[in-house]
């Protein structure tokens, strides 16, 4: 898989209420040249989306947050960037993801733990597919 091109053009939003995950994840992002913004909570990535001007390409959400599901931070998000791409992580297992409400449509999901590698191996393939018009909402 090739990276996506003009990676330091492309910007993520990343919440995870663990600060050594969030570290771990933002650290193998910037790496690798990608604009990262970073919320530690529900709340703070929905501000952080308010108060961002530019695009945000994706979503790197933890399903499990105090207040808020990852699913459901995306979704809220959506609504006023309907392109945005979505990559939950989580260290429950799909089967539980799913009884536990699901994946958002046509988001990705990373199982935790996971490497940095691993980690920017994903980004890279979900930020070079082309956009999905109908998990986004758009019509033709």
């Amino acid at each position: 898989m090739t990276e996506p091109p003009f990676r330091g053009a492309l910007t993520i939003l990343v919440v995870e209420d663990e600060p050594i995950v969030r570290n771990i994840i933002m650290k193998s992002l910037v790496r690798e040249d990608y604009r990262v913004l970073e919320a530690d909570s529900a709340a703070e990535a929905l501000e952080v989306s308010q108060t961002f001007s530019g695009t945000i390409d994706l979503l790197i959400a933890d399903h499990t947050l105090k207040t808020m599901t990852g699913r459901q931070v995306a979704e809220q998000i959506r609504q006023s960037r309907p392109r945005l791409k979505v990559l939950h992580i989580s260290g429950l297992s799909l089967e539980k993801l799913e009884q536990d409400g699901g994946l958002m449509t046509g988001a990705e999901f990373l199982a935790k733990p996971f490497s940095p590698k691993t980690l920017v191996k994903k980004v890279d393939q979900i930020l070079s597919k082309p956009q999905d018009r109908s998990a986004s909402g758009l019509s033709g």
